[in-house]
């Protein structure tokens, strides 16, 4: 099963996305290029790396709208690496990675990016003894919801899949709508988008094998 291709937010054109810079430190080089491309072909400015000591001498900081951290990058490091970029670039986004799944990646950047709009509808709630996304929509919306999931944990390139769980426009009103079953419980993730918005967040429940 291939990786879904995030669709382009509604209104946001190659030119706007242009305009945005974008780095991406991490640890699996087949991660950071495979999310660098998908960046680059919606338009972004995007660029990556793994030496997590080089990254203030390797990049101009001044010009970077978003840094998205991996899971993979020590927790000391990164608030040092976050206080010096601050010290740089006071309007910087940063984004904590979820999984080293480079479309996930992709949607949490959009998503980020949009969070600086105000959102016209809630944030979906999940609720997992039932395994269902639960919307709120105060009117018809253009929704897609996709499931993410790591299928290989062999550092240091981890292997993924993901779903197309819904795509089509919603009326107005409550919605649940359930995980399938070929969605795991184990390093899973969702993404939401509402219009303009959106949102990721896991939905395991299990562990993944150590």
């Amino acid at each position: 099963m291939s990786t879904s291709q995030p669709k382009p937010l509604h209104g946001d054109t190659n030119n706007a996305a242009a305009q945005r810079r974008v780095l991406i430190v991490g640890k699996s080089r087949a991660v950071l290029a495979s999310t660098v491309s998908l960046l680059h072909d919606r338009g972004y400015t995007a660029d990556a790396t793994n030496r997590f000591d080089d990254v203030i001498a390797e990049f101009d900081l001044r010009g970077v709208d978003l840094v998205v951290f991996g899971g993979q990058v020590p927790e000391e490091r990164r608030a040092a690496l976050q206080r010096d970029i601050v010290r740089l670039n006071e309007g910087v986004i940063f984004v904590q990675g979820l999984a080293g799944i480079p479309g996930l990646i992709v949607r949490q950047v959009e998503g980020a990016f949009a969070a600086r709009v105000q959102h016209r509808e809630s944030p979906p709630s999940y609720h997992a003894d039932v395994r269902t996304i639960n919307l709120s929509l105060r009117q018809s919306r253009d929704v897609t919801v996709i499931g993410w999931w790591q299928t290989s944990f062999v550092p240091p390139d981890p292997l993924s899949a993901s779903l197309i769980i819904i795509d089509k426009r919603l009326s107005e009103g409550e919605h649940s709508i359930p995980l399938p079953d070929v969605v795991p419980q184990t390093a899973s993730f969702v993404t939401v988008q509402v219009d303009d918005a959106i949102w990721a967040f896991s939905v395991a429940t299990h562990s993944p094998p150590a």
